[in-house]
């Protein structure tokens, strides 16, 4: 089948063809499908502290930015030393992913957190357990996770563990 005017020379399924072909070659994998992998891998070292293949998944100019401050921790040995710590204080640390999306460079994850304080860190231990809720942007860029973004409820992790919260002036 022929179109008059500028497809007088182009017949439609070549055309069709030749989009086709196009198309496939400027498609790259779902983000599910690409970011998925590096999620699992990063939660993996936090739930189990080994850190073997996290040089592939997370960039050595990491940076993690956790509440109340948003203060950066840079670098790859600083996650593991930060992952090392919070193991420590709470040896058996599970992150659990509630729900994940995925955009082209970014994740954004709802999470819950389940530890128990039975070493030592932050605090003496109070063989207390904690479920936190939180929430976690991750950026990705040249297939590693850059960055992490987390917030979570300070405070009713720390009353979870026994701490209370005094008002200014009460005297106490």
């Amino acid at each position: 089948m022929n179109f008059p005017g500028l497809f007088n020379r182009v017949r439609v399924p070549d055309l069709l063809i030749g989009l086709s072909l196009f198309a496939a070659g400027c498609t790259q994998p779902d983000p599910p499908e690409r970011l998925k992998p590096l999620v699992e891998g990063y939660v993996r070292a936090w739930n189990t502290g080994d850190f073997k293949g996290l040089e592939e998944i997370v960039s050595g100019q990491f940076e993690l930015r956790m509440t109340p401050r948003f203060d950066p921790i840079r670098g790859l040995d600083s996650l593991k030393s930060a992952i090392t710590r919070w193991r420590t204080a709470y040896p058996d640390f599970t992150i659990a992913l509630d729900e994940v999306i995925y955009a082209p460079n970014a994740v954004t994850a709802r999470w819950t957190i389940r530890a128990t304080n039975s070493g030592p860190g932050f605090s003496p231990p109070t063989d207390r357990t904690v479920v936190v809720p939180g929430m976690s942007i991750l950026h990705v860029s040249a297939g590693k996770i850059v960055d992490e973004w987390v917030s979570s409820n300070d405070l009713y992790w720390v009353q979870q563990l026994g701490f209370t919260l005094t008002p200014p002036g009460t005297g106490k």
